[in-house]
């Protein structure tokens, strides 16, 4: 470990209580382009036959893993975005676990042309999370679960739990997708321009702004972080693991389908049964997602608690250490990193460790 990472490391628990600690952080930072070497990736198939990528982490040098934190990407994000915070969680003693979401990374994609992000609904997102705990994760990695995702994964979080209770024991959403950021374009605009490309056939077009995928800081890349150094990972996995893992901007079809989905989220009734415990981690200086639909949402769930990540674009898990030490601060917050968390005697500890895949 280089003296530059742990001195990084050291500034980024100063908020944290030294839990995390720094030689923990660090060594996450400078191993976040390498995956574990106990990790297992394969693919399972969704209810409707179609095969989703998915990956588990399970900390095999833990012999009683404390659960399994299962993380949801974000829109055109993949499994390997998140591994400096597997590496954390493992150094912590939790095992992980992760898929790419249908329509992006390596998981099935409903257009012929993988540049184009397009999804036919939001719904069957949340039978493939359903489908992963089944199938992957219950019964084979240990409990409690916890749910942690970024943007439109941190979405597909919330209606999952809405949806299919009882799954996961609580839930950390960064920059959670509750209604998209539209610069101030007035609402019939932003609905109406989406409808008539789809009543048009343009529904796969992109939309104002995105094209096929490029690679560096450009049109609205350059809203995630300030951080070059980590805004640069998703575009070293492309180049040097796999060009499939690329996905380009949103298509018209993928808009509509996102703002139905934000109006399922926030309509009347559907927050305040979310019985879950859910951290909201909002991204201060966020212009992708609308954080005042964050704040209006989070006051109406009973079991929700909002923090604001000062400093903090779009993506937080990607920001510079100071950012993320507020980040790391607020789940250690929220769970008991140290002890292990506990959400109550009815959440049954089934420490089994992951077998590997074919079993």
């Amino acid at each position: 470990m280089s003296e530059k990472d742990l001195e990084a490391g050291m500034a980024m628990t100063a908020k944290g209580d030294e839990y995390p600690s720094a030689d923990i952080l660090a060594a996450a930072k400078a191993h976040r382009r390498q995956v574990p070497e106990d990790a297992v990736f394969s693919y399972f198939v969704a209810p409707d036959e179609r095969r989703i990528r998915f990956a588990r982490f399970p900390a095999s040098k833990v012999i009683e893993p404390k659960g399994t934190v299962i993380f949801l990407p974000g829109r055109t994000e993949f499994i390997e975005k998140f591994l400096e915070d597997v590496h954390i969680f493992n150094a912590l003693g939790f095992a992980c676990a992760a898929m790419d979401l249908r329509g992006q990374g390596m998981s099935w994609r409903p257009h012929p042309n993988r540049d184009k992000h397009y999804v036919r609904s939001f719904d069957p997102h949340l039978t493939d999370v359903k489908a992963f705990f089944d199938e992957k994760l219950v019964g084979k990695m240990p409990k409690p679960f916890i749910l942690m995702g970024h943007s439109a994964g941190s979405h597909v979080i919330l209606r999952f739990l809405k949806e299919h209770p009882g799954y996961a024991d609580a839930a950390i959403t960064v920059a959670p997708m509750v209604k998209i950021a539209t610069g101030g374009l007035p609402k019939w605009v932003a609905k109406g321009l989406p409808f008539i490309a789809r009543v048009l056939g343009l529904g796969a077009a992109y939309i104002p702004g995105h094209t096929a995928f490029k690679e560096g800081r450009w049109g609205w890349r350059k809203k995630l972080t300030h951080d070059d150094e980590r805004f640069e990972d998703e575009d070293f996995f492309i180049k040097n693991k796999d060009k499939r893992l690329a996905v380009g901007g949103a298509t018209y079809k993928w808009l509509w389908e996102a703002l139905k989905s934000c109006e399922v989220l926030s309509s009347e009734g559907y927050p305040e049964t979310i019985e879950t415990p859910v951290l909201v981690l909002q991204a201060e200086k966020d212009s992708i997602v609308d954080n005042d639909a964050q704040n209006a949402l989070v006051a109406r769930m009973p079991h929700a608690r909002l923090v604001v990540i000062k400093g903090a674009m779009h993506e937080a898990l990607k920001e510079t250490d100071d950012i993320r030490a507020q980040v790391w601060h607020a789940i250690s917050d929220f769970i008991d990193l140290e002890n292990g968390p506990d959400f109550g005697g009815d959440v049954l500890q089934t420490n089994t460790p992951a077998p590997m895949e074919g079993s």
